[in-house]
């Protein structure tokens, strides 16, 4: 049985002299994440090597910190404390009454798991007990838009850094040195992709019927729900201007171009990837013709940065808003989700 509300998200963004995601290091040399990417070119293809990306894998991550940052700020308090403290570890059971990491033991059921927050958006596997949850939130690999003339202007480039250790910590040996290279790069635009199926919110997936949960009876559930709902949503904005970057030498330099989000109350296909140079009218396309076929759908598409879009029409329907800035944007984004999550409970 489906629980909208559905959440597409894709987009575009720049980067500059950004760490990326960690690969790994050579000695005490730190590489950026790379790929193999294919770029049409006239009548045939070119292939890239070592074209610089952003893993899904470290995008996820940021968005699970920025979610119970976003979560607590919106008066949420049913998190343990690895997912309050932006720790990637999961399965761990919350407990208002113990929240010491020492004794932090796994669930036992889905249904005990996903009381916790992060359990319950990021979705957990343990082994031992073959017990797991699948995801609420995927988020593709970031990569460069697939034109010859973008990708071949995206770079990647070491700094040294230098890190000084004074005497009295060497014991008295002088000062010492240690010097590193870490990787960085630059593109002109990055493009993206995220699904969200936000009614699974306190939903167990593989136990019971797909009921909603019972919580502590201080705590609201339906304004639980909406409260998790909006700080997924909130989590996207952080997390692009934080570009699923290692953050630990410098921030990102990062800047939103293109935003396009589609709410619906029926399963919608994934968006096509922001690296496409016409993602956003094969989109609505593929939109259309969903829409057409399963005539009971709504689908409420909203654009910032797209030309496409234009200001407000309506397509075989599909409602297609543009927005001048973020905030309209995200108002009515979360919303449509919020409204979704009462009506459909």
């Amino acid at each position: 049985m489906p629980y909208p509300p559905y959440v597409k998200v894709s987009g575009r963004f720049t980067v500059e002299v950004s760490a990326l995601t960690g690969s790994g290091n050579i000695g005490n040399y730190n590489q950026v994440a790379t790929a193999k990417v294919v770029v049409p070119d006239g009548n045939t293809y070119r292939v890239y090597d070592n074209v610089p990306i952003i893993t899904g894998n470290a995008l996820k991550h940021w968005h699970a910190v920025y979610l119970a940052q976003e979560y607590v700020k919106l008066g949420g308090s049913l998190l343990n404390i690895l997912c309050k403290h932006g720790v990637g570890l999961r399965g761990y059971k919350y407990d208002v009454n113990d929240m010491n990491t020492e004794s932090l033991n796994y669930v036992d059921k889905e249904q005990e798991a996903i009381i916790d927050l992060c359990n319950d958006l990021h979705g957990f596997l343990i082994p031992d007990k073959q017990l797991k949850r699948d995801t609420l939130v995927e988020i593709s690999h970031a990569i460069p838009l697939l034109t010859v003339d973008n990708i071949e202007s995206t770079v990647k480039f070491a700094i040294q850094h230098n890190r000084v250790v004074p005497k009295q910590v060497t014991k008295g040996e002088g000062e010492g040195m240690m010097v590193f290279k870490q990787e960085y790069a630059s593109g002109p635009l990055y493009g993206f992709a995220i699904s969200m199926d936000l009614g699974w919110i306190l939903r167990p997936r593989y136990e019971g019927d797909g009921s909603i949960i019972s919580l502590p009876s201080n705590i609201n559930i339906d304004e639980e729900r909406k409260r998790r709902a909006r700080a997924a949503l909130l989590a996207v904005l952080n997390m692009l201007m934080g570009s699923g970057s290692k953050q630990a030498r410098s921030l990102p330099i990062t800047s939103i171009k293109e935003l396009m989000i589609v709410v619906s109350d029926a399963p919608i296909p994934n968006l096509v990837h922001g690296a496409y140079p016409d993602y956003v009218k094969q989109s609505i396309a593929i939109l259309e013709a969903y829409a057409s076929i399963v005539s009971e759908a709504h689908v409420y598409v909203h654009c910032y940065g797209i030309g496409e879009c234009g200001s407000s029409t309506t397509l075989k329907n599909i409602s297609v808003k543009g927005h001048v800035n973020l905030r309209d944007l995200f108002d009515e984004v979360i919303k449509e989700v919020e409204d979704m999550i009462m009506k459909y409970k």
